[in-house]
């Protein structure tokens, strides 16, 4: 199965990396210039799980959004994502100029003893790995 970029990609940012679960998504977008990349940007979209949901809002739960950034680095744009839990997410996008970055934090991430959420980032890895292995 094929990955497609995401809709929300525009000529001055591109979508970097996207997840997507329950919970909310998290979208990374940057900015290429000739120079390379810059002006990392991450937008949080939370919303509520649905079983935490009464009847009357689980039809249009109320979303609660941020912006995290600019960064001007991968560096970073690291750390924009691990102000949040990213790596515990379901992963939906990797740009393919990303990939191996992106599947080498994780991979970090999920061997760190001082992280505190290790045992659920080698829950995800798989998932990581296959988004970021695709063509």
């Amino acid at each position: 199965m094929a990955l497609e970029t995401p809709a929300a990609e525009t000529q001055e940012h591109e979508v970097i990396l996207r997840t997507n679960d329950e919970g909310g998504a998290l979208t990374l977008t940057a900015k290429r210039t000739t120079a390379g990349w810059t002006g990392f940007t991450l937008l949080d979209e939370e919303r509520p799980p649905a079983d935490l949901l009464d009847e009357d809002t689980a039809e249009a739960p109320r979303k609660f959004t941020r912006t995290l950034g600019p960064a001007d680095t991968w560096r970073g744009a690291l750390g924009l994502l691990d102000s949040l839990v990213w790596e515990i997410l379901r992963p939906e996008y990797v740009r393919a100029e990303f990939r191996q970055m992106v599947i080498s934090a994780v991979r970090e991430r999920a061997a760190d003893p001082d992280n505190a959420c290790a045992e659920f980032v080698d829950d995800w890895l798989p998932e990581w790995e296959r988004v970021c292995s695709a063509n």
